[in-house]
């Protein structure tokens, strides 16, 4: 069974115009982790896009709630006092930020529990499509089931560069995507954190100060200081 787990960003929107563009195969199924963080630009491209664009080469499209799945909310471990964002840290005395744990929870983890429920998938085995693209390709992962192989298709069957993505979202004629991230998301440029919408700021500025009062050397900006008072600078991209 050939999956798609869609991310609903730049690599995402390539993905649909390059099976728009016939110059990939369309999978038997496309799905999508609502994970409820999203900046609120992440879902209506997807819906007025991706679905239709995919749906019209007879591709379902599920999306798939990260409440009902992930088993993990912010914080990992064996105390559940570790962080699962890639925030940053002055704990050792100088910045440096910790490892990403969220999008394997939140996302990977639970689109394998999902398709896991299936009738049959796990006796027919599952390729899952990742939307990795050439400029990202450090980032390929070998399988963790035998049943549930990663695939990728922008590194094996059409390779092609975010750029490259881009152009084919413009040949079909879409406006270009969003970069598809949660609005708490500490990856984020200052031009990203400036993008958001004024309750989106406030949401992440809340989840900042929520993280300090268990870990009070993590931040989600890399100014290491709260949100709320960070200057952002638009220029940084």
């Amino acid at each position: 069974i050939q999956l798609w787990s869609c991310g609903g960003g730049r690599q995402s929107a390539g993905i649909a115009a390059f099976i728009a563009l016939g110059k990939l195969p369309p999978p038997d199924g496309a799905c999508m982790v609502a994970l409820e963080w999203e900046v609120e630009t992440v879902w209506p491209y997807v819906n007025q896009y991706i679905r239709p664009a995919l749906e019209a080469r007879g591709v379902p499209f599920t999306a798939i709630a990260r409440s009902q799945y992930a088993t993990k909310g912010f914080w990992g471990g064996a105390d559940r006092t570790s962080t699962l964002l890639p925030v940053y840290t002055n704990q050792s005395g100088k910045a440096s930020k910790l490892p990403e744990f969220c999008s394997g929870e939140w996302k990977r983890e639970v689109v394998l529990r999902w398709a896991a429920e299936q009738p049959e998938w796990k006796a027919r085995g599952v390729q899952n499509w990742v939307g990795i693209s050439v400029d990202e390709a450090h980032r390929r992962r070998g399988p963790r089931r035998k049943w549930f192989q990663p695939a990728y298709p922008l590194l094996d069957v059409h390779r092609a560069t975010v750029p490259e993505c881009l152009a084919a979202v413009d040949r079909v004629g879409w406006p270009q995507p969003p970069r598809s991230r949660c609005h708490h998301c500490p990856n984020q440029s200052d031009r990203e954190w400036a993008e958001l919408t004024p309750a989106e700021f406030e949401k992440a500025c809340r989840l900042d100060e929520m993280i300090r009062k268990t870990d009070p050397h993590a931040y989600l900006h890399k100014q290491l200081i709260p949100l709320r008072e960070v200057v952002l600078d638009v220029a940084d991209d």
